[in-house]
């Protein structure tokens, strides 16, 4: 029997079998040696809660794990890495969206993607903040549940990857062409040993610097398609600007490729809560002044680009403007062949700086799915990347899965068209339009009974027929039924919530008028509740400026009808831009 129980005992139970050590924390020290080292090092008295205390305070006894603090940016390194992730790359594609919506519609499109953007990027951070919550998809989660997580997640992916793919074609097209060599040796050569170091950087804040390289790369290739464009060409050829502009004003047709590029061009959301969380002091004001600046600052591109670029070269605009121009040979030396040359390598440039961008949205959906415990899942990537063979080995796989497809896909127009309508406005417009519904449910009904005097039929049988046809044409079962689905979803993250143990606030801290915690759950009767605010107050100091809810304060008419707008806006957006794609294909 004692050899029997011996060997029981020392076979693997299937909770040690999830504790292979890929998936477990690769630094743990005693409590107490933990204590002591915080205490005398400042670095890293900036370590969270949950970096202390592990997934809860239970585990305040065991090992726990301290991990080198989160990198931060400040407000210019952040508008940076925003204006890099919104336009980047996707500005060369502008040109081609003008040409396929109309030039006149096409300035009205950008300013339009430019104002909602700025808006919807707004009301993600006011409802996370609302929530508590640090990530796209634990938003969608708390709000929906798992099919809000499992939505997310595929659509941040494809948003990501999507861009990744067409990065990697443009170096493929261009870089070539600089060199004069073989277009698939100078990717892979280029990407090995320019991108995938700074893919394997850990935080999203270490890329400022290479995000302001690639503002200013920007700047210049706008300026050089702005100067070297046959502008004047063309205004002759037509007899002036005036029927230039005359013929192409709107075009019904295709505008929804159009918009479905420039919802590509001008979308970030995917990637907005993670930059938001790397700002210093991420308060409400602060990100909407990082968040206007970027958008002001990407339309004014967008619309140099575009105009200067389609008035070049009208109908035969290409979905890289960069193809319009004439590549310099022996027997053209002329100085706009050698600018396009320089405008490609910079175009070069900039997608090296803005792959890394889109690489780290991917790598955190991985992350979020497939490292287990409370870390992992709330998107706390500092803490679960501070391994390196971690980082390292979910970098190479994104990196070599976006590069043996660049190497066999040549279409980027396709790939800018496809990602742009189906993921672009899923998280642009769509889902923060949801989120705000959901997030105010119990807010939106009480408004509903107010204005319509019930806030479903099935509640007051006594309505005339106009009120119930007004009642249905308004859709208002959809928006009541997002409510309420919110509603229980919000309640229950937050009953959730409050059984685990507090968490970093890496969007800042916030003061909620309603008490979400009343007192601090423990797990272990060995871990007593002076012992925690010891370990809280005394080795870890955490207090940090915090600001009011966002969301307390009063919601009006307008701010439904604008969550509303989006959520139709997105979803025409959508079905019209994939119908467009494939009648044009």
């Amino acid at each position: 029997m004692v050899t029997s129980s011996k060997a029981k005992s020392s076979s693997p139970t299937p909770s040690a079998l999830l504790k292979s050590p890929f998936l477990t924390p690769h630094r743990r020290v005693s409590s107490r040696a933990s204590l002591h080292s915080i205490r005398s090092n400042p670095s890293i008295r900036s370590s969270s809660r949950q970096s202390l205390l592990g997934s809860d305070y239970g585990d305040a006894d065991d090992d726990i794990l301290v991990v080198e603090p989160e990198h931060k940016s400040n407000l210019i390194g952040c508008t940076s890495n925003l204006i890099t992730a919104i336009i980047g790359a996707g500005i060369i594609g502008v040109p081609y969206a003008m040409r396929q919506s109309g030039l006149v519609a096409g300035w009205f499109l950008i300013m339009l993607s430019a104002t909602l953007g700025c808006k919807s990027l707004t009301m993600l951070v006011e409802t996370a903040k609302h929530v508590d919550v640090q990530s796209y998809e634990v938003l969608c989660e708390a709000v929906f549940g798992q099919i809000g997580w499992i939505g997310c997640n595929i659509m941040m992916f494809f948003m990501s990857f999507g861009p990744m793919l067409s990065y990697m074609i443009l170096v493929k097209d261009t870089l070539g062409t600089v060199l004069t060599v073989d277009s698939n040796t100078a990717l892979v050569v280029s990407s090995v040993l320019v991108m995938l170091p700074l893919c394997l950087q850990r935080d999203v804040a270490d890329l400022a610097k290479t995000s302001r390289v690639s503002v200013l790369f920007d700047v210049c290739l706008v300026f050089i398609i702005a100067k070297f464009s046959p502008i004047s060409d063309t205004v002759e050829t037509f007899g002036g600007i005036g029927p230039v502009i005359s013929n192409s004003i709107f075009r019904p047709r295709t505008i929804f490729i159009g918009l479905g590029i420039l919802s590509f061009a001008f979308s970030c959301q995917h990637s907005s809560l993670i930059i938001a969380g790397s700002l210093e002091n991420p308060t409400r004001e602060r990100w909407t002044r990082v968040s206007r600046a970027a958008l002001g600052i990407c339309a004014t591109l967008g619309i140099i680009m575009g105009t200067c670029g389609y008035i070049g070269f009208t109908e035969t605009t290409d979905g890289n403007i960069l193809n319009n121009f004439a590549i310099p040979s022996e027997d053209d030396t002329s100085n706009t062949a050698r600018a396009a040359n320089v405008a490609r390598a910079l175009l070069c440039c900039t997608m090296f700086c803005v792959f890394p961008l889109e690489h780290f949205v991917a790598r955190h959906v991985i992350m979020t799915n497939l490292f287990r415990g409370r870390q992992a899942h709330e998107g706390d990537d500092h803490s679960v990347l501070d391994r390196w063979d971690r980082r390292a080995a979910t970098t190479i796989v994104l990196f070599s899965s976006s590069l043996l497809s660049a190497l066999k896909y040549d279409d980027v127009g396709l790939v800018l068209a496809w990602t742009g309508t189906v993921a672009a406005t899923t998280l642009s417009y769509i889902v923060p339009g949801m989120l705000y519904l959901g997030v105010n449910g119990q807010e939106y009904l009480d408004f509903v009974e107010d204005r319509w005097g019930f806030a479903s039929l099935s509640t007051d049988n006594d309505v005339s027929l106009y009120q119930r046809l007004l009642w249905y044409l308004s859709m208002m079962p959809i928006w009541c039924g997002i409510a309420s689905m919110g509603k229980r979803g919000v309640a229950d993250h937050e009953a959730k919530k409050a059984l685990m143990s507090p968490t970093e606030f890496r969007l800042g801290k916030i003061i909620h008028k309603r008490k979400m915690y009343d007192t601090l759950p423990t797990t272990s009767a060995s871990t007593n509740e002076s012992q925690l605010d010891f370990m809280l107050n005394d080795a870890i100091d955490i207090e940090e400026e915090a600001e009011e809810d966002p969301l307390d304060e009063e919601k009006s008419a307008t701010d439904f009808m604008v969550a509303i707008s989006f959520v139709l806006f997105g979803v025409v957006a959508f079905v019209a831009g994939v119908f467009s794609i494939c009648t044009e294909s």
